[in-house]
């Protein structure tokens, strides 16, 4: 019975049905089960992660609420439901996983951004969006790549994260504050240190929002699938053999 209720969350998540995420959760489905679906575009995921996929909102917004991880990522794969949901170009469902405490400058296999998937994705408005929220644009990927280098040569997305870099500025990233503010005047989370506050209010109110289910667990971790990181684990044991 539980296999069926969580077989029927994944499938009402995928098309949007509000009543059937709510039916498969009250029949006991698992939130957070990840399951393959044959022969469709998006296996083992989490119906979170489908619904960011597909850009429904609404769905999104009751998982949320219902208490769906917003760090756990699709099996095999590197993006967290933020990161796709940037790819994706749903500004609404971005605002709602930032709003409720997905971290800003969560990374996939390649150290990407949400930003830097932005800029790759010609994504404007999401580009903007997380810049309003917080999102650094001085950070690199894997191959040392910036946020503005993914713009490849898109003059509205290079002047966005121009801009940004410019002002030096920081925000709390307490979505209800936004305070601009610089790494002297803005505090660290101890455990994460991914996330900005202004104040000890401002980290409180996060937390309870919902930073304290992505806290240290909204990072990509490595199952060995990955040639890109593959390679470049060869590469540091090769450079290691040599200065040994």
């Amino acid at each position: 019975m539980a296999k069926n209720a969580n077989e029927a969350l994944l499938y009402a998540a995928e098309r949007g049905c509000i009543q059937g995420v709510k039916a498969a959760l009250k029949a006991g489905a698992d939130i957070d089960y990840a399951g393959a679906q044959d022969g469709h575009e998006i296996t083992d995921a989490t119906a979170l992660y489908i619904a960011s996929f597909l850009g429904h909102a609404d769905v999104v917004r009751l998982l949320i609420r219902k208490g769906a991880s917003l760090t756990k990522r699709s099996i095999g794969k590197s993006n967290s439901p933020l990161l796709i949901a940037a790819a994706k170009g749903y500004t609404e469902v971005v605002e709602l996983l930032v709003r409720h405490g997905a971290t800003l400058d969560t990374r996939d296999a390649y150290q990407r951004t949400p930003l830097m998937v932005a800029c790759s994705y010609k994504q404007v408005d999401i580009a903007r969006r997380l810049i309003e929220f917080g999102a650094r644009a001085d950070l690199t990927d894997a191959k040392g790549l910036t946020a503005q280098q993914h713009c490849e040569r898109d003059v509205e997305l290079t002047k966005l994260v121009q801009e940004a870099l410019h002002t030096r500025l920081l925000r709390c990233c307490n979505t209800t504050c936004g305070k601009p503010g610089y790494r002297s005047t803005l505090k660290l989370c101890a455990q994460c240190k991914l996330t900005r506050y202004c104040s000890r209010d401002c980290q409180r109110q996060h937390w309870l929002i919902g930073h304290q289910k992505s806290c240290g667990h909204d990072t990509f971790s490595d199952d060995g699938s990955n040639p890109f990181l593959k390679l470049s684990k060869l590469k540091t044991v090769k450079q290691k053999c040599v200065q040994i």
